[in-house]
């Protein structure tokens, strides 16, 4: 069988893991797309360290990893193969301006995982608060103060997190984003756009769902299900979807 859709980016909360039921079901499915000879892309808004836990505790097949929401990309062999940082600069003045805020929590990561800031490159400032006003307010400021060389995008945990009563904002390079992580290794494969599909359920996957005519879950927020071409269920779902159309 050649397949249509020869590589498929997908989200990892959310998306690959919605609950522990149906985790089995999706890494089988995940398998079989490879065992046809398609390319299957975890695209996340996690750390290397934190990705590769899950990818450990769930046996995950893959080919590549795009990790901090598009910020690095890694083989099969976890080497880094793409980086898309934000310069120590840039990071500075951030930090400046979230220190005049109350009520925030900051964490900084390299292309490992959380680090503690030492004047240096970072590829992701995460900002955790319970005050949603606060934290859309951030994501506003960051993305006027500072649109030439970052931005920001807000995010409710959903339901993989244990305590829901708090929103994240996720700062990277403003050439960063899942949908220009795609690119570059689509470039890279010598892939056609033609030839790809996108899997997400957050807002930070809004770009490579609308740049690749993707797809998202039913339980995504109502603004992502309106930017994807096609719902489904399960991660097992869409892949057999796209096994039936060849």
């Amino acid at each position: 069988m050649i397949l249509e859709k020869q590589i498929v980016f997908s989200d990892y909360d959310g998306t690959i893991y919605i609950t522990e039921e149906n985790m089995e079901r999706n890494v089988k499915a995940i398998e079989e797309y490879r065992n046809y000879g398609g390319k299957f892309v975890i695209v996340t808004g996690r750390s290397k360290t934190s990705v590769s836990n899950v990818i450990k505790q769930y046996n995950i097949p893959y080919d590549y990893i795009i990790s901090n929401n598009g910020a690095v990309i890694f083989n099969i062999d976890m080497v880094k193969i793409y980086e898309q940082a934000i310069t120590t600069d840039i990071s500075n003045k951030i930090i400046d301006y979230l220190n005049t805020k109350e009520n925030i929590e900051i964490f900084f990561y390299d292309d490992e995982d959380k680090v503690k800031y030492h004047n240096q490159e970072l590829l992701k400032i995460r900002i955790r608060t319970s005050d949603y006003e606060l934290a859309q307010t951030i994501e506003d400021e960051i993305n006027s103060m500072f649109k030439d060389d970052v931005k920001a995008h807000s995010a409710f945990p959903g339901m993989y997190y244990d305590n829901h009563d708090f929103v994240i904002v996720d700062i990277i390079s403003q050439n960063a984003g899942k949908e220009n992580a795609i690119k570059k290794l689509l470039d890279t494969l010598n892939i056609k756009k033609e030839q790809v599909i996108t899997i997400g359920d957050g807002r930070n996957d809004i770009g490579m769902i609308k740049e690749y005519n993707g797809y998202s879950m039913e339980t995504a927020e109502e603004d992502v299900k309106k930017s994807a071409s096609k719902i489904f269920k399960s991660v097992a779902d869409a892949l057999e979807y796209l096994k039936d159309i060849n």
